[in-house]
Formats: structure tokens, sequence, C-alpha cells
């Protein structure tokens, strides 16, 4: 095969073919090039990853062109008994997921599972099928948002059914698996880190046109986790206007461009308070620094959210789905429009590339 007639090139990088052309796992298993479900080689480019692994890299890309166009002479890969994906992913719980989107802050406290909930619920409000994952093990909070109290039923094999909300979100959090809510979950990260793929790979999730993962804090164990275990399509960012904040939330844009995940857009949240006597905005935290994080992230704004009081009463009684602003609509509606658009440019780019 001539270098001109083949799609997969040795500077590609592993994750970005497989998740492009998932039946590419199969020839690096063949190769015993353990890449695909290792977290971290995964983001190597096939040559640095053949050369780690002491691979002839000529062999290997020869037939990852080849089976391209000849699948049926490679055999699936079967791990454990189960059919996994390009990502170590169960397929038998995961595969009617169209779309896997990552809330992320590089810091606490500005309201990430806000916005999961009510980005969740502007879309589930358009019609689309919701799920949300609270990837947050030691703070929990997605099932109180919600006001849930009952707990996921087990369904074949021992996969777990999600809880649903009232409007039909389906959830899983660890807060549904402590006796005492109260009771501080004390993990280390690997732990951690099994729980959050548990919760994935063996929640029956059904048909789901979108998968929000509300992420804790930071760079390290969870989120890396997330972003090099499933199959994340893009990055919802979120900070609030304090300088501080946006100097910690550009920590994640860089953990974003490392592990080549698109940001899909930014949200600002406690952009403002409207005073109710007058009607004017109180900038409690400073000016909007949303299109500085934007232009960094270079990605589109997707929001500004007030403080809002009624937002944090509704929220604080289990009764999110009840809250709606021209600012929450808005965020549904263009994470649809502009975020929608990035996910597929990026799409395009690694099918080129």
């Amino acid at each position: 095969m001539s270098e001109s007639t083949r799609a997969i090139a040795p500077e590609m990088v592993i994750k970005n073919i497989v998740e492009t052309w998932p039946e590419t796992v199969r020839v690096f298993a063949k190769h015993g090039l353990g890449c695909v479900t290792c977290s971290i080689a995964s983001f190597d480019t096939v040559e640095r990853g053949a050369k780690a692994h002491k691979i002839a890299v000529e062999p290997l890309l020869e037939d990852l062109n080849l089976v391209l166009v000849r699948p049926e002479l490679f055999p699936e890969v079967k791990t454990g008994g189960l059919a996994m994906n390009a990502m170590g992913v169960d397929n038998t719980t995961t595969s009617g997921i169209k779309n896997i989107i990552a809330i992320v802050s590089g810091k606490g406290g500005v309201g990430k599972s806000f916005v999961t909930s009510t980005l969740a619920i502007g879309l589930n409000r358009l019609g689309y099928r919701v799920g949300i994952l609270d990837a947050d093990i030691t703070g929990p909070s997605i099932p109180r948002t919600f006001g849930i109290t009952a707990r996921p039923a087990e369904g074949e094999g021992g996969k777990i059914i999600p809880v649903i909300s009232g409007h039909g979100i389906k959830i899983i959090s660890s807060l549904f698996f402590v006796e005492d809510e109260d009771k501080p979950i004390i993990w280390r990260g690997p732990l951690i880190s099994k729980m959050i793929k548990d919760f994935y790979n063996s929640t029956l999730w059904g048909e789901l046109d979108y998968l929000l993962v509300d992420l804790p804090p930071g760079t390290s164990d969870a989120p890396l986790t997330v972003m090099q275990s499933l199959p994340v399509n893009g990055i919802v960012l979120v900070s609030s206007p304090q300088k501080l904040a946006t100097s910690i939330v550009k920590k994640a844009i860089g953990l974003a461009e490392r592990l080549h995940t698109p940001i899909v857009g930014v949200v600002e949240n406690m952009s403002w308070l409207t005073l109710p006597d007058s009607g004017k905005k109180l900038f409690l935290f400073g000016p909007s620094r949303a299109e500085e994080l934007a232009q960094a992230a270079g990605a589109p704004v997707l929001a500004c959210l007030p403080v809002d009081p009624r937002a944090a009463e509704l929220v604080d009684s289990g009764r999110v789905e009840e809250y709606n602003s021209i600012e929450t609509d808005a965020l549904a509606g263009n994470f649809l429009v502009l975020g929608r658009e990035r996910m597929r440019r990026q799409s395009l780019t690694i099918a080129v590339n």
C-alpha cells in the first residue's frame, strides 16, 4: 500500500484513530499493542506507541489501513467474555450513547453541578434523551439537586438500572450507594477512578443523545479517568468572574489540549445579581471574564448565568427541574448550535488527519 493511499499515518494519535475507526482496535490487539486500553499510552502516536512496545511500525500501519477495507480479516477483540470497544468500554451497556460531554473546571465552587443540571434539563425539554453520570465520587450532589431518594435497581447480569428523575433524566451517583448521605467517602484515587469506570460500563443507559459527566474540580485522577477511559466527545468549561477562578480554570484548557479533547464551549456562572428593587445588575465577583476565557480556550461562550436566589431555593429543595430562565434556555440552545458544530469540525479534522 503506497503512502498516498494510506488513511492512517504514523504521526496520528492512537486514541483518535480508534475513535474514528473502531475496527482498528483489532489490529492493535493482533500486534500486541496495549495502547488502546492503556489510559496514558493511548494518547501516543502510532509511531511512538510502536517504538515503546518494540513493534515494527510498517507492518502495523499496513494492517491498520487494511482493516479499513477488509475488516473481516481481523477477528473481534474479546475481553472478559464481553465485546469491548477501543476505549475498553463494554458495548453492551454503552452502545446507545451518542455523545458524552464532560463538564469541567480547574476550580471548585464555580457551579459545575448546577451547569450540568441546567444543561441536562434544557436538552431534556427540547426533546433529547439525557443522562447524568455524577463523577464527583467524594462530593456528589446531583441526586439531592433533583430531589431523588430512590436507589438504583439491579438489572440482568448484575448491571445497574439508573434512577430516572421526574422529567426523565437518567442519573447515576455514588450518593445512591451509601447508607448515610452525610458520612464522607474517604477513598484514594484508584478506587475513585474504578468507580467512575464501573458507573459508565455497568449502568444500563439505554438510548441517550447526551450523557453529561459532572466532574470534580482539578486535573488529577477523576478528570483524567473520564478523559482517558470514556469516549468523550467534548468539554464544557465552567468558571466564574473572579480573576483567580479564571486563572485556575485555564489549567483545564491545558488538560483538554493534552488529551486531544475539544472544548465545545465556555459557561460563566455567577456573572451578576439582579437587584430586586431597581433591576440593575450587580457584578458581585467583578466584571465578566467569559470572553477572555473563551478566547484562551478557542471556543464560544455558551452562556453567562446570574446568581439567582430562586435557583438556589429550588436546588436546595430538590426541585431543580422546575427552574428555567432566559440564560439557561440560551445555554441549551447555544450548546446545540455552537457546541455540536465544534464537535463536528473536530471529527472531520481527525478523519482528514
